[in-house]
């Protein structure tokens, strides 16, 4: 063989090898640039989910969600022209498995598309591929107890001599269709013909139902609006009283026990709240002078109630949260016998009169004591609902330290209507008592409902009538809108308890 030969193979040897070294080394940097951008879209459609999951419990359209994950997946460095997006959720794929579940949860999938091109395997033919990813992310369902104070109370901005025309609403429908615009005096009689009282709406006979009692009007309709947060059948809402005792108006189950269709159940919460009545007290015997029975801010079995909603319609997976509002300190409470709890003999020694409590708040007996109180017992429930369950593995030690039985784990928020809540001056007749005695009620139950641990307070250094923590303060129901708006804004946003 020639020398001339042997260089010809030699030269077509190298060029295979040329070639086959290529596709080695393209083998390499392509399947290197194929796994980073497998990684990157994973990543970038793991945000995008997550995104589009915070905007489907804010009841967006499917297109609108999809736009949230593309703007996500180009703020993650991807070229959102190119990748194909698509996101599901069990509207949009009725028995999916993956996104399905009785009771229904808010899982939405977000799937992304991506086409890779290779540097150097279209030397041998392979010029890309197409990658996939995808993620399933899910919002929080949330199960939410309305828990309102209707003691008699919630009509008391129509006061005497306030410098309101607070019996407009009579003047208009029961006086000739007019208001004079006059604060009138002569409480508790008509003052001048054709007018009426200036208190005449602080009875809850004359300004319950459309006649809009003040300022628990504003507290309906401030309720009403958070019930425009929901978002049915994945949101429930109850809605409890209290007043001299607690009442259920409407349980968790209402959607689901009617067969309502989203919007029949939102229409029938407002409804509901609406239809709401302050409490008339009918009088009491013996409440002079021993008022045991006699007193209406139920606080303790207003909380027994709403924490009882998430045992008899338990969902696991909702984030359980607590709403109570109220206008003033515990007053009222029973015992499991139902007997009305009241500390002490009726000779002003242990109770001030006309309130069924011990003078100081943060004085704390166990339900065995006789200076056992409401407040006491609002606190006991207030633990209740808010401490975690026994067997949590972060459940602290100070909840058992309290009672036996923990726990709901239940994320609770208050709000303090009035001045009555900050500078309860009533308090002091017939002894002296400390006048935010409704305040510090209402800020330790939010404390435990914070984080279900009753010895840790975001309170602690808060000034009278400062928000802080999960506990609010409005001293008007004007307030309210704003109030529950902030309350909603975080129960919305939170994704796990």
């Amino acid at each position: 063989m020639s020398t001339r030969m042997q260089r010809g193979q030699a030269l077509i040897l190298i060029a295979l090898a040329f070639v086959g070294l290529a596709a080695f080394i393209g083998l390499a940097v392509d399947a290197g640039i194929l796994f980073t951008d497998v990684g990157h879209l994973r990543r970038a459609v793991d945000a995008a989910s997550l995104s589009a999951a915070n905007q489907f419990r804010e009841g967006r359209t499917i297109a609108q969600l999809t736009a949230s994950a593309r703007q996500v997946l180009a703020l993650n460095g991807m070229d959102a022209a190119s990748v194909g997006v698509a996101v599901e959720t069990c509207d949009t794929n009725p028995g999916d498995t993956e996104l399905c579940y009785t009771p229904p949860r808010k899982l939405v999938r977000v799937r992304g598309d991506l086409p890779v091109t290779f540097a150097f395997l279209p030397i041998i033919g392979f010029n890309s591929v197409t990658i996939h990813a995808n993620a399933i992310s899910e919002a929080a369902s949330i199960d939410i107890v309305l828990t309102i104070d209707t003691s008699e109370s919630e009509t008391y901005d129509a006061a005497c001599a306030n410098g309101t025309d607070d019996d407009a609403w009579a003047e208009i429908n029961l006086g000739g269709g007019t208001a004079d615009g006059v604060a009138d005096d002569g409480c508790g009689a008509t003052a001048i013909a054709g007018t009426y009282a200036d208190d005449y709406m602080r009875d809850p006979d004359n300004c319950n139902g459309p006649k809009q009692c003040k300022p628990f009007r504003d507290v309906q309709d401030a309720a009403v609006s958070l019930t425009g947060r929901l978002l049915p059948p994945y949101d429930r809402m109850a809605i409890v009283t209290f007043d001299r005792n607690a009442g259920v108006a409407m349980n968790l189950n209402h959607q689901t026990a009617f067969g309502l269709t989203n919007a029949q159940y939102l229409t029938a919460l407002a409804t509901q709240i609406m239809a709401l009545d302050v409490y008339k007290f009918p009088g009491c015997a013996g409440y002079w002078p021993d008022p045991t029975g006699c007193t209406s801010t139920n606080i303790a079995d207003g909380l027994k109630a709403a924490g009882n909603q998430f045992g008899l319609y338990k969902r696991e997976e909702a984030v359980w949260i607590v709403l109570l509002l109220s206008d003033g300190g515990a007053n009222a409470a029973t015992d499991s016998f139902g007997n009305w709890i009241c500390p002490g003999a009726p000779d002003g020694a242990n109770w001030i009169q006309p309130f069924c409590r011990d003078p100081i708040a943060g004085t704390r007996y166990v339900s065995t004591d006789a200076e056992y109180d409401p407040d006491d017992a609002a606190r006991d429930y207030g633990d209740w609902v808010g401490c975690l369950d026994s067997n949590s593995a972060t459940h602290p030690g100070a909840c058992a330290a309290l009672a036996p039985t923990y726990g709901q784990g239940a994320v609770v928020f208050t709000i303090g209507l009035g001045d009555r809540v900050t500078n309860d001056t009533v308090c002091d007749w017939g002894g002296s008592c400390e006048g935010d005695v409704g305040e510090q009620l209402l800020r330790y139950i939010a404390s435990v409902g914070d984080d279900g641990d009753p010895t840790t307070d975001p309170c602690s250094t808060a000034g009278v009538g400062a928000d802080c923590g999960n506990y609010y303060y409005s001293p008007t129901g004007a307030g309210l809108l704003e109030v529950f708006e902030a309350i909603a804004s975080r129960i919305f946003t939170r994704i796990t308890h």
